[in-house]
């Protein structure tokens, strides 16, 4: 009997199918069919298929599976969230079974896959033949791609809206992740990564010495997803705003704070630090957000709270707050936020998406509030 041909396929999420697409093939062995990039068809095929009042995640990941599923993926991945999200793999799975869909589930929400070890044993159920000294080898070059994804999107958001000839950055950053996907290991992400930074640094542009800046904090799926949230920070920055987000993979998963704020925190610190990174900082975010919260909310909703006050604290000329619709954490999150902008006179625009969100509606409240904060820049500037 011939061995069975695994393809492997992640929802979109933003460029992170990159680095995946680069673990799949370098670190397993194994074929990586890219999900299609998201589109009407997408959302309204996960909205078709999936529960009325479930979040927009889920029905953008619904729809990216329908379509892998289309194109010939028969493995797919979840990895879930630390809401309900976690719960989404197994129905996700029953609903495309029930569909008629021929696949298997990696579902790394299950508990033997909760460390890294369990993670790497887990895939040899599609890669036999792999060696977890392989996949280990694989994991370095892997990590690079998200954290470079993620320092040359932060770079993209806080500059492009200041270039002088329109679509420059733009250039630079589609050259960057076509780049980046054909890197064959470590030293070609460094290199494309040095590359790209100093392509946008060579950019002409005129920025002033005190930009408009916005912070944009949030829940994890949505915030990331530049088609979910109807590419709000790229709108907010061809405005002329400097956009700074925290939330992405390399802050939240891969990365600990820097020295500086460690050193700050000392006090803080636990055994969590000896943990998994993500748990030091949901740990630090606690301290950060007391003033404010006595118990985690779940989710995002801390590194929300705990990310406003940090903006609010630093000047910030106004804060956007991106969630889906019905996102509990989130909306616990609100009232918190209310407060810190009472508190430190700073603007929110708060920002609920589902799969009928329209893109023209997004762009007009885009719009008055980067009017109002620009005006309300220029009147205590005078």
């Amino acid at each position: 009997m011939p061995e069975k041909k695994y393809k492997l396929c992640y929802p979109q999420l933003g460029n992170y199918d990159i680095p995946i697409q680069y673990f799949v093939n370098n670190g397993l062995h194994l074929e990586y069919l890219a999900p299609p990039a998201m589109t009407k068809r997408t959302i309204e095929l996960g909205a078709k298929y999936s529960p009325d009042f479930v979040c927009a995640p889920f029905k953008c990941m619904m729809g990216c599976y329908i379509e892998a599923l289309e194109q010939g993926a028969n493995v797919l991945i979840q990895t879930g969230g630390t809401c309900r999200l976690g719960y989404y793999g197994e129905l996700h799975e029953q609903i495309l079974k029930d569909m008629g869909y021929d696949f298997e589930m990696f579902n790394l929400t299950l508990f033997r896959y909760k460390n890294l070890i369990g993670m790497l044993k887990g895939m040899k159920q599609f890669a036999p033949n792999a060696s977890l000294l392989q996949m280990a080898k694989a994991l370095p070059a892997t990590a690079r791609m998200i954290t470079v994804i993620d320092k040359v999107e932060d770079n993209y958001r806080q500059n492009m809206g200041f270039e002088i000839k329109k679509g420059s950055y733009d250039k630079v950053y589609n050259r960057f992740l076509a780049q980046l996907r054909k890197a064959k290991g470590l030293s070609d992400v460094n290199r494309i990564y040095k590359k790209a930074i100093a392509d946008f640094d060579a950019i002409p542009k005129n920025k002033p010495a005190h930009p408009l800046r916005v912070g944009v904090v949030g829940e994890y799926f949505t915030i990331m997803d530049p088609y979910s949230n109807h590419e709000i920070e790229k709108k907010l920055a061809q405005m002329g705003a400097e956009v700074h987000r925290w939330m992405n993979l390399s802050n939240s998963v891969l990365l600990c704070p820097d020295k500086g704020t460690l050193k700050k925190l000392k006090g803080y610190l636990t055994y969590d630090l000896y943990k998994f990174p993500s748990s030091l900082w949901v740990n630090i975010q606690k301290k950060l957000s007391s003033k404010y919260t006595k118990f985690d909310m779940g989710s995002s909703s801390i590194s929300t709270i705990a990310l406003a006050e940090h903006y609010a604290k630093k000047g910030f000329d106004g804060l956007v707050h991106v969630k889906s619709f019905g996102c509990t954490p989130e909306m616990d999150a609100v009232p918190v936020l209310h407060n810190i902008s009472s508190d430190y006179k700073i603007p929110v625009l708060y920002l609920n998406y589902d799969t009928q969100t329209s893109d023209t509606g997004i762009e007009t409240r885009l719009e008055a509030f980067y009017d109002m904060i620009a005006m309300r820049k220029e009147v205590t500037q005078s």
